[in-house]
């Protein structure tokens, strides 16, 4: 696959970015203890100091170094924490007090400490790289032999394996690798003269890295590691300024590993021949269907955690055996080299070739690589648990069971069959065997079977020996048989396996999928993760959610989050990466947390809270988790995405509805206005030549056409609040009667001449309502029918039970509304002009009305009156469960 240049570009852009971000990071490396690197960076820091900067000191150690304890005169030390661990207080480095001071540079020594069991990080290399984020620069110190790709390499060299590593990727970051060096032989007679270690010390030292070809070793491999970090930056910065045209076709390294084998020295190999290729590598398992224990399962989740360390990618593959899986992996993504592990010969199966030699035969254009580990290298290697070396031991138990059952099966039979009959008896004792424990215990019952058929069922009977050519041939056919379908039964069960957990995936994928196409709600869909992680899981299960910094979590909890749960929690949201239980942060917690991230934004944190006695997340768990919370955050940004379109097509239909409120303010305002002005100013002008009847004329219209002019403001005071959401419901329980029979009495007081005919069911619930808000509704509706019914027809209104709706039925005999225009009367603005001859009217009464009923989860509709002539609008207004609502007294 051809790199593209601008591609190649764009990374190393990027890449330099990243090294830019956040604080700057300064690592002092050398060969070993005592070559000066501590004192290299005291007196770096005190010439920074020296330029004007803010430098503290969070952890210097010593070791009883006067030389070392001099330098520390000048600078501020910001104090250890004092940790309680196993009845002893320890001191370590302070992270929060150094987060809290924020200086310009800090300085921490020895980057590949473990932390004191307690402390917020396992390792110190992560309490730097918060501090990194936080964007304060760092100095620090480390010895070459604690890089982690290098660890097998320095357990060649010395026959020491360095269990305080740190990633690759760390050192990556770092701005500058500064080498402090001292020769060999001088390093050596600092020791002798106690300026290293003291006492018991100096002596370890000796029988470990203080040797003299140990320490050269060691000196080569520091000067290239520095080097190769000055390389890797000048290509980078050749790169982002587009001045290499060295761009070759891309190899693709992949290691296999085994879980059944300690392959971590195959990872951290990998990650070196990535590093001196500049190629992309990936971490592959293939999962066969094999029943793994928690030593397998803890051994594969160290191997992945320590690929991702060194910057790999990784996957894990399903199938029946791993040539077949990987053959196909290897085409679809390219691969160029594969480097896997030499095995070991297979003492009952000779004939099966090794992986690499299957690799190798395979016809596909790859190099293999092939590791074998040296003798001293195997003294380290973890094999598989020597319980299993030949299946599990229940198996061949329950294949001599098995056996013995069929002995006394066929020793029934053996009257009626044949003995060539009863050799099915014994087969399938073997396949039931292959199928529930697989194929080792499979062919030891079919050796038993061999041996127990002859003994009892062949002449002479109760002895080993055959006599006749028949019972040769059987027992040989019982044999051959065994051994066939006793592996074959074995494999039928692993794909069994494979399929029943492909297909749980499945349905549990599926059944989630589902559950979220009908989701509309954050809350809804954060019940739905939890409770659906819970039952996959089988363990408490709850998200996180941080709203206007407050966290509100679902489902609740019995009690609040412990301190350090809670620490845990902020620490994850903060950082988007795991923490707890499982992980290298604040992993004294019983809870696990994962970061929910959108768009490389933490917006919530799952929190789970597996069983004591689980000692390791399986990959098939963590991929199922990761699945998840993808749909989890899909329905989310779907969510979040449908509330914006919302909100903007609200603020549309606000800019439409103010064009359409200053189109109706200047024109309908304006009449009754102009009626009033006139009015008043009639009385004035002719005050002496208007009689008294007229003079009460011009009053009326003055009150009518002000009352109108009320009425016009109240509408467009009702609107501004339903379009603005601060409509706010004060529920009480009230009668419907009360409501109607207030809006009657408004109805007269304006139309003193139309009548009103009121029907009620009798027993009819008293509603849960704002009874204010549903009169104003009711209201316009009757003001609407009122304006458009002959005098001499009355407007009927009933109201009676439907289920667990009222409803009310308001019906005129006027002009009515045609059928295609029964909805569009809720409109803002809109009036019929037609049908209904268009009189004093803003066309806002019927949309206030829909407004208010639905503020109340109700429904209004418009319809054709029963009798044909006129209009009827129907409010269905929810009414509370029975037992909630009061008895009325």
């Amino acid at each position: 696959m051809a790199v593209d240049p601008r591609n190649q570009k764009a990374d190393a852009l990027l890449k330099s970015l990243q090294q830019h971000q956040g604080g700057q990071l300064k690592i002092f490396i050398g060969a070993a203890p005592g070559v000066g690197k501590t004192c290299a960076m005291l007196n770096a820091a005190r010439e920074y100091m020296q330029q004007g900067a803010s430098v503290k000191i969070g952890l210097i150690e010593t070791h009883g170094r006067a030389e070392t304890q001099r330098l520390l005169e000048g600078f501020d030390i910001l104090p250890r924490r004092e940790i309680s661990y196993h009845d002893q207080q320890l001191s370590e480095f302070d992270l929060d007090a150094a987060l809290a001071a924020k200086p310009q540079l800090i300085l921490v020594d020895e980057l590949a400490h473990t932390n004191i069991p307690g402390s917020r990080h396992k390792r110190r290399y992560q309490d730097i790289a918060e501090l990194l984020e936080a964007g304060i620069d760092v100095y620090t110190t480390m010895n070459v032999q604690h890089i982690a790709s290098l660890n097998d390499l320095v357990l060649q060299i010395s026959g020491v394996r360095v269990k305080e590593t740190v990633p690759d990727q760390f050192i990556d970051r770092a701005q500058q690798l500064v080498f402090v060096d001292l020769a060999p032989n001088h390093l050596l007679d600092r020791l002798a003269q106690g300026q290293v270690y003291l006492g018991d010390y100096a002596e370890q030292a000796i029988q470990q890295f203080f040797q003299l070809e140990t320490l050269t070793a060691l000196r080569e491999m520091a000067m290239k590691r520095v080097i190769g970090h000055v390389d890797d930056q000048l290509k980078n910065e050749q790169e982002a300024k587009a001045r290499s045209n060295d761009y070759l076709i891309q190899d693709k390294v992949l290691v296999l590993i085994s879980n059944r084998r300690d392959h971590e020295h195959l990872i951290r190999i990998g990650r070196q021949m990535a590093e001196k290729r500049h190629t992309p590598w990936i971490v592959v398992w293939v999962d066969t269907g094999k029943i793994h224990n928690q030593l397998e399962q803890k051994r594969l989740q160290s191997a992945f955690a320590l690929a991702k360390e060194l910057g790999a990618e990784t996957d894990t593959l399903r199938g029946p055996s791993s040539i077949q899986t990987i053959l196909p992996y290897i085409s679809e993504h390219r691969i160029n080299t594969v480097l896997v592990g030499a095995g070991t010969k297979r003492r009952l199966q000779p004939w099966r070739k090794p992986l690499y030699q299957q690799l190798i035969n395979s016809g596909l254009p790859i190099e293999v690589s092939v590791w074998q580990a040296s003798k001293r290298q195997h003294k380290y290697v973890t094999e598989a648990a020597p319980s299993l070396a030949f299946g599990q031991k229940m198996g061949y138990l329950f294949g001599s069971l098995l056996v013995a059952v069929a002995s006394a099966v066929a020793l029934a039979l053996s009257s009626w069959l044949q003995s060539g009959n009863l050799v099915l008896v014994y087969v399938l004792a073997v396949v039931f065997c292959g199928l529930k424990y697989g194929a080792r215990p499979a062919i030891f019952t079919a050796l038993l079977s061999f041996l127990s058929f002859n003994f009892f069922l062949t002449d002479p009977y109760y002895t080993f020996f055959v006599n006749k050519n028949d019972d040769i041939a059987t027992l040989l056919f019982l044999f051959v048989i065994g051994v066939v379908c006793g592996p074959a039964a074995s494999r039928i069960r692993q794909q069994f396996l494979l399929l029943k957990e492909a297909n749980r995936y499945t349905e549990l994928q599926r059944d989630f999928a589902q559950q979220l196409t009908v989701i509309n709600q954050a809350d809804e869909l954060c019940l739905t993760l939890a409770g659906q992680l819970q039952q996959a899981l089988d363990c408490p299960a709850h998200v996180v959610v941080f709203e206007h910094h407050q966290q509100q979590i679902s489902p609740r909890l019995g009690q609040p989050l412990q301190s350090l749960d809670q620490a845990m929690v902020d620490w994850c949201y903060a950082h988007n990466q795991m923490a707890g239980r499982f992980s290298d942060t604040l992993n004294a917690s019983d809870w696990t947390a994962f970061p929910i991230q959108a768009d490389n934004k933490s917006i919530a944190v799952l929190l789970l809270k597996f069983a004591k006695e689980q000692q390791v997340i399986t990959e098939q768990d963590n991929n199922l988790i990761r699945t998840f919370v993808q749909q989890m955050v899909n329905v989310w940004q779907r969510i979040h995405l449908n509330n914006e379109l919302e909100a903007s097509t609200r603020k549309a239909e606000m800019e439409q509805l103010r064009s359409a409120l200053l189109a109706s303010v200047s024109h309908d305002l304006r009449s009754p206005l102009s009626a009033m002005m006139g009015s008043a100013e009639s009385l004035k002008v002719l005050d002496k030549q208007l009689s008294a009847q007229d003079r009460v004329d011009l009053l009326e219209t003055i009150i009518h056409e002000s009352r109108r002019l009320d009425r016009y403001i109240e509408n467009l005071l009702d609107m501004t609040r339903l379009g603005h959401g601060t409509l706010k419901l004060e529920r009480d329980w009230v009668p419907v009667a009360d409501i109607i029979g207030s809006a009657k009495q408004r109805l007269k007081y304006l139309f003193p001449d139309i009548e009103v005919d009121y029907q009620e069911q009798k027993n009819l619930p008293l509603l849960y309502a704002h009874a204010a808000l549903l009169e104003q509704g009711i209201f316009n509706i009757l003001e609407n029918a009122a304006k458009y019914s002959p005098i001499d027809e009355p407007v009927t209104i009933t109201a009676n039970q439907d289920g667990r709706l009222c409803r009310i039925e308001i019906e005129d005999h006027g002009p009515g509304i045609a059928e295609e225009l029964q909805e569009k009367v809720f409109d803002m603005f809109y009036v019929v002009a037609d049908g209904d001859n268009k009189r004093h009217n803003t066309g806002m009464g019927l949309a206030i009305c829909r407004g208010m009923i639905a503020a109340h989860g109700g429904k209004v509709k418009a319809d054709t009156a029963r009798s044909g002539s006129g209009s009827r609008f129907i409010i269905e207004l929810p009414l509370p469960d029975p037992q909630d609502i009061p008895v009325r007294g």
